[in-house]
């Protein structure tokens, strides 16, 4: 029986460092995001979302690149 845990969709990371992102895993964005120190990452569809430290959450298109 395989008991490895799968990541949800709706995985989230937070960034340690400064971290300028054109891919994330398989997914790749159209242009750059730049992701500063406890910020939180996730995909959500074709969009990889960003929760800034102020609080507003920013949404970059890209595609699954397989």
């Amino acid at each position: 029986m395989n008991t490895a845990k799968r990541r949800s969709p709706s995985f989230r990371e937070q960034a340690d460092r400064l971290t300028l992102i054109d891919r994330w895993g398989h997914f790749v964005l159209d242009q750059p995001v730049l992701v500063y120190p406890r910020e939180t990452i996730w995909r959500k569809g074709d969009q990889l979302m960003v929760q800034r430290l102020d609080g507003r959450v920013d949404a970059y298109p890209g595609f699954v690149n397989r």
